[in-house]
């Protein structure tokens, strides 16, 4: 039981600090291939799922995500 209860304690810790992250690390790809990859920094009350977008145009697709870096 005790397993049980740490391991629902950890798992909640690692969302609360993922939407208190300070800072994010982006993947930007061209075509699925990835291009460049880098980390910024977040103003407050910034999330990183602002930064996400994807665009597609005369069959070339671009795309960035950004996740937050936990640690």
């Amino acid at each position: 039981m005790k397993k049980v209860l740490f391991a629902l304690v950890l798992i909640g810790g690692v969302f609360a600090m993922s939407g208190c992250a300070k800072e994010c690390r982006c993947t930007v790809k061209v075509n699925d291939k990835v291009v460049s990859e880098d980390t910024i920094t977040l103003d407050e009350g910034e999330r990183c799922s602002q930064y996400n977008n994807y665009k597609s145009l005369l069959g070339v697709s671009g795309e960035v995500r950004c996740t937050p870096v936990l640690f």
